[in-house]
């Protein structure tokens, strides 16, 4: 079984290291598709809705996903999961080896 989960997503600063680092946090909207059997039809609408989602980012936010202004923009992703919750993401802060 699989799952479409709708997450808020933005950019972190991960730290100050080799001229720093950046990386991405989800946090689930509520939105999720599923279950669905079918895995390839499970991607090729998550693709879709991707898709969807860049086209209205271009039109309405006024600042795209990697600007340092983004956070006063809403941006979202489509992710494929093999559990029914959506979860935020990363699980744990992220650290530079």
């Amino acid at each position: 079984m699989y799952y479409i989960h709708k997450h808020q997503v933005a950019l972190e600063s991960g730290g100050p290291e080799e001229g720093g680092w950046w990386y991405t946090v989800g946090v689930p909207t509520g939105f999720s598709l599923g279950p669905i059997v079918d895995e390839e039809l499970t991607y090729e609408q998550c693709r879709a809705l991707n898709e969807l989602e860049h086209e209205r980012q271009e039109h309405e936010e006024a600042y795209e996903f990697t600007s340092v202004l983004a956070k006063m923009s809403n941006h979202y992703s489509y992710s494929v999961e093999d559990f029914e919750t959506p979860v935020a993401y990363p699980q744990e802060r992220p650290h530079y080896e």
